[in-house]
């Protein structure tokens, strides 16, 4: 006797129940799984493009930096004391905005050590030329050889090579890379590139700076002045000021030096010529003045009399004035009868 394949149970179809269910969620999680891969992979990929794209940029504006700084260097004599100064200045600010704007880029695991290379590179340029206008003023301001200052002048354009073969690494680990702007042309930036070697010895630029002689520097500021209302007539050879309810003297304070000024006094003083009475003096602060700046201030709400000679002295002191017969101002006039 023969029998047939036994029916299936209820036990039998929930197995084959939790089968089925088990593959679809097997073939839904690896699914899942490629297409979270797949945006990983996307995304890692636009985060290196953006991080190269950068790069691209900061490459470009440090070529033109070290090239500035060349081109400054070799053009020491034409240069006085503050525009080198400044011109240092204005280089450094340009490295520590690539360094920020590097700072603030997001950085995908795939350029990990192209972007170390990269920050190295950065913050050494930095550094250079952040301490550069220190060196410079050791130099030009010291009273025997500047040998403190050809040091530390030395030290700054180690930290240039330095940062100079921290980018060579990075374009070695950029060719490993891959997106679509791997393969694009990027600068090649050397600060101290070959033949340029003399620009960035610190015992030559020390002898350059310390025998160019419009790098002396030179504290020179000078002072004129005028009243409101202006004069609109004369009186014995002397100036006359219309009848006003309040007066006051203007003062025009200009830098003539090379170098920037800082806490410059400023003393008014005006009284009748016959002493009839006392003077009337106020002095006001002039924070700072680069050189060949100017600024006005105002001594107001002064009274005088109708029909005296008055006697107006207006000074600017500075420490070490290099010209101390240009910063007084002197004016006789007359009030206007009413």
């Amino acid at each position: 006797m023969s029998y047939g394949s036994p029916l299936p149970t209820r036990s039998t179809f929930d197995i084959r129940r939790r089968r089925r269910r088990m593959v679809a969620f097997v073939v839904l999680a690896a699914v899942i799984g490629l297409f979270a891969l797949a945006v990983r992979y996307r995304t890692e990929e636009r985060r290196t493009t953006e991080y190269l794209g950068l790069a691209i940029e900061i490459a470009e504006n440090e070529s033109g930096v070290a090239e500035s700084l060349r081109q400054m260097l070799t053009g020491l004599g034409d240069l006085e004391r503050q525009d080198l100064l400044n011109q240092i200045d204005s280089l450094g600010a340009q490295i520590s905005n690539d360094v920020q704007a590097l700072a603030a880029q997001e950085v995908p695991a795939a350029v990990a050590e192209a972007h170390g290379f990269l920050t190295v590179a950065l913050t050494s340029w930095q550094d250079a030329i952040t301490s550069m206008d220190d060196a410079v003023l050791l130099i030009l301001d010291a009273d025997e050889e500047g040998l403190s200052g050809e040091a530390a002048l030395t030290i700054v354009f180690g930290q240039l090579r330095v940062g100079d073969l921290a980018y060579e690494g990075f374009l070695l680990a950029r060719l490993e890379l891959e997106g679509d702007l791997a393969d694009e042309p990027i600068d090649n930036v050397d600060f101290v590139a070959v033949g340029t070697e003399n620009l960035f010895d610190g015992a030559t630029i020390t002898e350059r700076l310390r025998n160019t002689i419009r790098l002396d520097g030179r504290h020179d500021v000078s002072v004129t002045a005028r009243t409101d209302p202006m004069p609109l007539g004369e009186q014995n050879g002397r100036p006359v000021v219309p009848s006003s309810e309040t007066y006051s003297v203007l003062a025009v304070i200009t830098n003539e030096g090379n170098l920037r000024e800082e806490g410059i006094s400023v003393t008014m003083s005006i009284q009748i010529a016959s002493g009839a009475e006392s003077a009337v003096t106020r002095e006001q602060l002039v924070l700072s003045l680069d050189p060949g700046q100017a600024t006005t201030i105002e001594f107001s709400d002064l009274q005088l009399v109708p029909g005296e000679l008055y006697d107006l002295q207006v000074t600017a002191s500075i420490t070490q004035d290099a010209d101390p017969f240009n910063n007084t101002f002197n004016l006789s006039f007359y009030r206007n009868q009413e």
